[in-house]
């Protein structure tokens, strides 16, 4: 499984590349660990790549980008579960808290 597949197979929206959020070490973990059938709960996946961030206390800039990201999941419920720890990270601001809704600007 390459990378570019396994991004596709799970279904993580194009602004995850776009703004420069899915880097290779990150991707060489979930595609290590991937097994046929778990993109049958992509959602899992997704969340994984969220927590591989808020766990190494992102910046402000990359937390607004993380919450726009949670704005852009296709799973709304998940999406909203990421945005409640992203409200508990250390560089959470005001900034971060209007990141634009679903906004696709970097």
């Amino acid at each position: 499984m390459t990378k570019e597949g396994f991004f596709v197979l799970v279904k993580f929206p194009k602004e995850w590349k776009l703004w420069d959020m899915y880097p290779e070490s990150l991707a060489e973990i979930q595609v290590a660990g991937y097994e046929p059938g778990h993109e049958d709960a992509s959602e899992h996946d997704r969340c994984g790549a969220f927590h591989w961030w808020l766990k190494n206390d992102p910046s402000e800039e990359k937390l607004v980008k993380l919450m726009r990201l949670a704005y852009l999941d296709p799973d709304r419920s998940m999406g909203a579960d990421i945005r409640h720890y992203i409200c508990k990270a250390k560089n959470y601001s005001d900034l971060v808290s209007r990141a634009g809704a679903g906004s696709s600007e970097s």
